[in-house]
């Protein structure tokens, strides 16, 4: 089974959705959530770290150029903590809800030669010469970093979404944060963030959102995934099983399941929003 039979071929994308609404046309494609079980059944119904990374990888390695931006050009309201999990685990190859410091993410990026070159590749078809401009072994300095201005991302330039979309899976996705820095160091910290974490700046319809886009703050009160990630978890179990002969074992639909239940038993769903997905 390959993309060229893929209902979503030419497909064009609503790029002011929610990233929960393009993750459910990918469950409903058929070639579409073949390819997405591995990174779910990886990222999040089985924490495997190498593997999830590699799959994710892979999975936007090989998919079509508008699949891509459609899945990864999306934003999530602040509050709506489902889709920031679903986008974390799609986006950062990684799992475990690990935070870790913008710079560090840079910084192991830097140390691995793909990740580096694709960095480099990013920084030289998103921004001008003059500000790409650094050395190899500088890329990590704050000197460097912040040349990267949030606001001269050239971002509706077609060269620079697939730069971008190309380091997908590596380091730089992972989820981070700037608690604790203060100074010269935030202003890296926060750089790094909204560069890569603010989807608004390769997106017309979020041109006019007002400031950089972070992750919504969670408490014990508010931190479970609402009544939508479960859904959408169960459509993708549901289609995993009835295409099963052409799909992968019911064993990655069973884990999911799994995840499901033990979510509904820890957490309360949200009351319902006007918002409904249907696949």
């Amino acid at each position: 089974m390959d993309w060229r039979s893929s209902s979503l071929n030419g497909h064009v994308h609503d790029d002011s959705a929610s990233c929960l609404d393009q993750i459910t046309v990918c469950v409903s494609d058929t070639v579409c959530n073949r390819y997405l079980a591995p990174v779910l059944q990886a990222c999040m119904a089985q924490c495997d770290r190498d593997r999830c990374q590699t799959v994710t990888q892979q999975f936007y390695a090989n998919m079509p150029h508008n699949v891509a931006e459609m899945l990864v050009m999306c934003q999530c309201d602040t509050s709506d903590h489902a889709c920031w999990e679903m986008t974390s685990a799609l986006h950062s190859g990684t799992c475990g809800g690990q935070t870790w410091i913008c710079q560090d993410t840079v910084n192991q990026c830097v140390e691995d030669t793909t990740c580096r070159q694709l960095l480099k590749s990013f920084r030289e078809k998103c921004w001008s010469p003059e500000d790409a401009q650094c050395r190899d072994s500088d890329l990590q300095t704050d000197e460097c970093i912040t040349r990267m201005y949030p606001a001269r991302i050239r971002g509706a330039d077609s060269e620079c979404k697939i730069a971008f979309l190309k380091t997908l899976g590596t380091a730089l996705h992972y989820p981070c944060a700037c608690k604790g820095m203060r100074h010269g160091d935030l202003l890296s910290c926060n750089t790094i963030h909204d560069v890569l974490h603010n989807r608004s700046h390769f997106m017309t319809s979020w041109k006019s959102s007002t400031g950089p886009t972070k992750p919504p703050e969670t408490n014990e009160s508010e931190k479970h995934p609402s009544w939508s990630h479960d859904y959408i978890l169960f459509a993708f179990a549901t289609v995993l099983l009835v295409s099963v002969a052409v799909l992968i074992p019911v064993a990655v639909a069973s884990q999911i399941w799994i995840l499901i239940k033990k979510e509904k038993t820890k957490f309360h769903p949200h009351q319902k929003s006007n918002c409904v997905l249907v696949l």
